[in-house]
Order: structure tokens, then C-alpha cells, then sequence
């Protein structure tokens, strides 16, 4: 049965903003088309109430009409103003019938959370002032009389106490889905906004503020820190002589040689164009040069996208005065000389702000 209800009914995706209001309008045609034929039937054997079921049965025909209309139309907000209206008209007509009595006004208590969310806030609001206002005057009538509490009255409470925890149950999955949802477009956003596109490593953006964060860390911290600069040799020459997609496949697979070859704690980025920045938390100068020449080593033996290619390196260590230009400037230095030094070197900048050769010239 509730397969055959949902599947005519409009099909948006989790995110478009009626997927809810779709879902509510589906689900409040259901259990009301649900609730008026049990009321009907109770209303008739049980309490013989012939009036009240005679209600009961035109809400039953409208629903299904709406319901009908809706499978066809795919109309959400017109769906959505006429179980609105249903809903406030039914409810209202309801109570009235009964004067307010037998605890009949509780009924009214559903206007404000469906309407709410089927038309807005605004019309949301007119629509429960005016709900209000009836059961106001219904109560005031009432002032005088003694009420009793009988079968009918529990029987109202009942009804009404479920279908606000139907209601509240939807409206909460509702919230905690949007939030879901939110939570993993933002995820998503972040992730965008800190990635290079082309290769998957860190943006220049995320390396800047990874650095900053470090050496604000390290003021007065006794660990070594240290800061390595890429770059793949001649790589013009290998866009001219193989093409701009051979050159982004060698960029992407180097990529790929330092997520693998550089330690898990690394911070690797696409600091712009062939060149890469590595941090490397916790290593001294002297681990992050012999890490250095094991990289440029191995990239000089392999073979990718049919060519040979090399690299120079430039690196230091991160001093407890440092800022984030002055330890660039230093690594970036030491790769500069590094490739005006034949390239495929590496050199590094010791804690004199020398730059020197690794291995030492023999």
C-alpha cells in the first residue's frame, strides 16, 4: 500500500528545496486519509455518532481528491495550500461541531507546526491566529459550564498526543537531514577551497596557513621543524616536446611520488605552477636533506609518460623567530641556487643562513 501511495508522487532529489515539503504533503494525505477512516468507522460502531461520520467521510473524499490531484499535477505549492487549508478547515470544523468540548480543542494544537512548514511563517502565522482566536471564543463560551470528562475526551488527547509525536518526529528528521546534508556540502566547500584540482595535494592558500599555524606553534617549542621546495627541471620543455596533458600527467604523478614517498606527517602542496612545498614536522635539517636527495634520486631513475625528468630541491630549517615570508625565502633561495647550479640538486639553507650543496662537494 505504501509503495502504490508514493510512487506517483513528484520525485525531487534529498537537496531541492520541496523534497520536504513533498514528503509532509505525501505523509499528512496518508495518515489523514488513515485517521478519517478510522474515525469514521468509530464514529459509526462505536459511538454512533452518524453526523460526525458523515464528517468524517467528506474529509476522506477530500483528501483522496487532493491526493489525486496532486499525483497528476505535481503542483507542491498548490498541494501545499490545500492541505493547509484541509488541515485548518477540518480541524476547525471539527471543534466547532463539538462546541470545544470533550477536550476537542487540543485538535487545534497541529495547526501551527503544519502550516508552518507547508506555507511559511508568514501565512503559517494567519492561519493559526485564526485557529486560536475560534478556540478563544469557544473557550470563553464555555466558561460557565461544567466539563466532563468522559471516553471521548480521553480518546482526543490520545489522537492528538500521536500525531504530534508524527509530526515532531518528521519535522526533527527534516532538521537533522538538512543539517547532514549542510555539514557535507561544507565539508565539500572546504575541501574545494584547499585543494589543487589537478594534482589532490594542499593549495598554496592551505600550505600558508598550515605554515603559519606551525611556526606560531614553535615559538617556544625544542622540535625541529623543516621546509622543502620542488621544482621539476626544465618542465616548459616537457609541455613544448609532449604536450600541456603529458605535462599535467607528470605533475599529477609526481604529486603522487611525495604522498608516497615523504613521511604520513608531511604537509605536501601545489605551491603554483611545477612547484611543490613540503613540510615536514618534527625532522631536522639533516634527516629533511637526506629525505631530499632520496627523492631526487629516485625521480631521476624513473621513467614517466614514456620521459626521464628530474628535479631541484630547496630547503631549511623553520627557526623560532621565523615568519612565513622568511622561511619561504630562505628554502626558495636555496632552490634557486640549487638550479643555477646544474639542477637536479639538493641545497639547503644551515642555521648560519648559508646555502650549501647536499651531499657536501667532496
Amino acid at each position: 500500500m505504501l509503495d502504490f501511495w508514493y510512487k506517483k508522487l513528484p520525485k525531487h532529489p534529498k537537496d531541492h528545496k520541496d523534497f520536504w515539503r513533498t514528503k509532509l504533503i505525501a505523509h499528512t494525505l496518508l495518515l489523514a486519509s488513515c485517521y478519517f477512516v478510522i474515525l469514521t468507522l468509530l464514529n459509526i460502531f462505536y459511538f454512533s455518532s452518524y453526523d460526525i461520520a458523515l464528517f468524517d467521510t467528506v474529509g476522506l473524499c477530500i483528501t483522496l481528491a487532493v491526493y489525486s490531484w496532486f499525483t497528476k499535477t505535481a503542483d507542491v505549492n498548490m498541494a501545499a495550500w490545500a492541505v493547509a487549508i484541509i488541515i485548518v478547515s477540518l480541524i476547525m470544523l471539527f471543534v466547532i461541531s463539538a462546541g470545544g468540548r470533550a477536550h476537542t480543542l487540543f485538535w487545534a494544537t497541529l495547526i501551527p507546526p503544519l502550516t508552518f512548514f507547508l506555507v511559511g511563517r508568514t501565512w503559517g502565522s494567519v492561519l493559526s491566529g485564526i485557529a486560536f482566536c475560534i478556540c478563544a471564543y469557544l473557550t470563553y463560551k464555555q466558561q460557565q459550564q461544567v466539563i466532563t470528562i468522559g471516553l471521548g475526551s480521553l480518546f482526543n488527547v490520545i489522537e492528538v498526543s500521536i500525531a504530534h509525536i508524527i509530526v515532531f518526529r518528521f519535522y526533527e528528521k527534516t532538521r537533522f537531514s538538512a543539517y547532514q546534508h549542510l555539514q557535507a556540502r561544507n565539508i565539500e566547500i572546504q575541501h574545494l577551497a584547499e585543494t589543487d584540482k589537478l594534482t589532490g595535494l594542499y593549495n598554496r592558500q592551505k600550505f600558508d596557513q598550515t605554515l603559519s599555524l606551525l611556526l606560531a606553534d614553535n615559538k617556544d617549542a625544542t622540535t625541529s621543524n623543516s621546509l622543502l621546495i620542488c621544482d621539476i627541471d626544465h618542465f616548459k620543455n616537457i609541455n613544448d616536446t609532449y604536450g600541456h596533458l603529458a605535462g599535467d600527467n607528470i605533475l599529477s604523478t609526481f604529486a603522487t611520488v611525495l604522498k608516497h614517498k615523504m613521511p604520513t606527517n608531511s604537509l605536501i602542496a601545489r605551491w603554483g605552477g611545477e612547484e611543490f612545498t613540503i613540510i615536514l614536522p618534527n625532522t631536522t635539517l639533516t634527516d629533511a636533506a637526506e629525505l631530499a636527495h632520496e627523492l631526487k634520486q629516485y625521480i631521476s631513475e624513473q621513467k614517466f609518460e614514456d620521459s626521464f625528468f628530474t628535479i631541484s630541491i630547496g630547503l631549511t630549517e623553520l627557526h623560532c623567530d621565523d615568519t612565513v615570508k622568511s622561511s619561504l625565502e630562505r628554502a626558495d633561495s636555496a632552490l634557486f641556487t640549487a638550479k643555477s647550479n646544474g639542477r637536479n640538486t639538493v641545497y639547503y639553507s644551515d642555521n648560519n643562513f648559508k646555502i650549501v650543496a647536499y651531499p657536501s662537494a667532496s
